[in-house]
């Protein structure tokens, strides 16, 4: 467990290489995605010689509470209590200054709010997009549309928070958390909004260090503009963008979260090694 600020309980799984460690990588998740899903693919970064640390934001798998109804639990909080903490047990406790923090989907974009950003020797940012639904290809934007607008309204009228699991959309989150990304999603700018409040700034201009966003070709919320849009809020930082054609590497379908499954350690998962040096 890790201990975050406000005394809140991190869930987290943290293995070591078994020789000289190359440096120490965070995998943070997308959102309502559980650590678990990521195991497979943090021995790999194991073997190859990382230090690997995993982890549940509040609100999901084993960092959870008993009632997601009455939860306190934002989705900012996910970056500014959340993030730090691991990066304070990280940087205090195991004394790691080499860090790459592979973030996926929202796990990259709220690296903006982490304090001690510059233990961070480089961000791979996973498929990390602007999430308003408008920039969707159609017919999926209108799925989307239906989603913030109808199902999460009515979700939280009869539940009192995001029943997730019951429509396909990972684990069930608390009220706050969908309400909070329901406005973003619905915002053609994003979380801006948000950013301005928290940091009096529209953007992350304090983030200095070097962002390789990579994102596949067959995933429609990560496209072409909104991978663009994202990174334009660290215009200070030194970011390259590597769009994967999958077709190149595999027949299956890769989607959004497709990039850390099993099947593609030997096909898609060394160029996201590659993407760490």
């Amino acid at each position: 467990m890790i201990c975050a600020a406000d005394g809140y309980q991190l869930s987290a799984l943290y293995s070591e290489a078994d020789q000289g460690a190359k440096g120490t990588a965070v995998i943070s998740s997308a959102t309502g995605v559980k650590k678990e899903f990521y195991i497979n693919f943090g021995l790999f970064l194991v073997e190859q010689g990382y230090n690997v640390l995993l982890f549940d934001y509040r609100g999901i798998g084993g960092s959870a509470p008993r009632d997601l109804k009455s939860s306190p639990i934002f989705m900012h909080d996910w970056g500014i209590k959340d993030m730090n903490a691991v990066m304070r047990y990280l940087v205090e406790t195991c004394g790691c200054v080499n860090i790459t923090w592979i973030g996926h989907s929202i796990g990259a974009q709220l690296t903006g709010f982490i304090e001690h950003h510059h233990y961070i020797r480089k961000v791979v940012a996973i498929n990390a997009a602007v999430g308003y639904w408008g920039y969707f290809p159609f017919p999926m934007n209108l799925g989307i549309w239906m989603m913030w607008y109808l199902v999460s309204p009515l979700m939280l009228r009869l539940y009192g928070y995001g029943k997730m699991r019951q429509i396909g959309w990972g684990e069930d989150l608390p009220r706050n958390a969908l309400i909070e990304w329901r406005d973003w999603c619905t915002d053609p700018y994003y979380y801006r909004k948000y950013v301005n409040e928290a940091l009096h700034t529209d953007r992350f201009y304090h983030f200095t260090g070097p962002v390789t966003a990579i994102y596949t070709s067959d995933d429609y919320i990560a496209n072409d503009k909104t991978v663009s849009m994202m990174m334009q809020f660290f215009p200070n930082a030194t970011v390259s963008i590597r769009k994967i054609w999958t077709s190149q590497y595999t027949r299956h379908k890769v989607g959004h979260t497709g990039l850390f499954r099993r099947k593609f350690k030997d096909s898609l998962w060394p160029l996201i090694v590659e993407s760490m040096q």
